[in-house]
């Protein structure tokens, strides 16, 4: 039951695709889902059938208190504000290290997947994250957080960080380059 469930999960993800789009393949890595999670102040793009969605919806934020004084921790420590972070997990042990929450970890096939887990960030609300391009540059990856302004929106005055993960096809182990762009559109 265990595997029917795992394999129902990994075909949602592969309909899922990494954004609205289908499947995408770039130099030959092929992105099997994903999704962006705002932190707090905007939106969260969870798909409820999907185990992956739903823990990352709850469990990728920055750290917090509750009004208790509990804090609840996630992936990242509390950085600067212009964080680029991203971590290339391959093994089950690695999500467990990476991960510094209490919950249980959902299932992911480390055999035939890499989950890379991410922080970006916009210099307020009106930042929105459109894309995550992983490129194979030979010795290393390249991957590109493609960012929008919208200029015309009304936003608050504060750095707005920005989540997201992506299931990709295995990766090889190698260095990762992060590229920030920012395109802004006028709507």
């Amino acid at each position: 039951m265990k595997s029917k469930l795992l394999w129902m999960s990994l075909l949602l993800l592969i309909l899922a695709g990494c954004s609205s789009d289908d499947d995408e393949t770039v130099d030959g890595i092929v992105c099997m889902g994903g999704g962006v999670v705002y932190d707090g102040y905007l939106y969260q793009q969870i798909d409820e059938t999907n185990p992956l969605s739903v823990f990352f919806g709850a469990e990728l934020h920055q750290p917090r208190w509750d009004q208790y004084g509990n804090e609840h921790k996630s992936f990242f420590e509390q950085g600067e504000w212009n964080d680029e972070s991203v971590l290339v997990i391959i093994s089950r042990e690695e999500f467990q290290k990476a991960y510094m929450g209490t919950k249980e970890l959902p299932d992911v096939d480390f055999n035939q997947f890499t989950l890379v887990i991410g922080k970006t960030w916009g210099n307020d609300g009106s930042y929105g994250l459109s894309n995550v391009v992983l490129r194979d540059m030979g010795l290393t990856y390249e991957l590109e957080t493609q960012l929008i302004h919208h200029i015309n929106r009304a936003a608050f005055d504060a750095i707005q960080p920005i989540f997201y993960w992506r299931l990709y096809s295995k990766l090889s182990k190698k260095a990762m380059i992060i590229k920030r762009t920012v395109t802004d559109v006028y709507d």
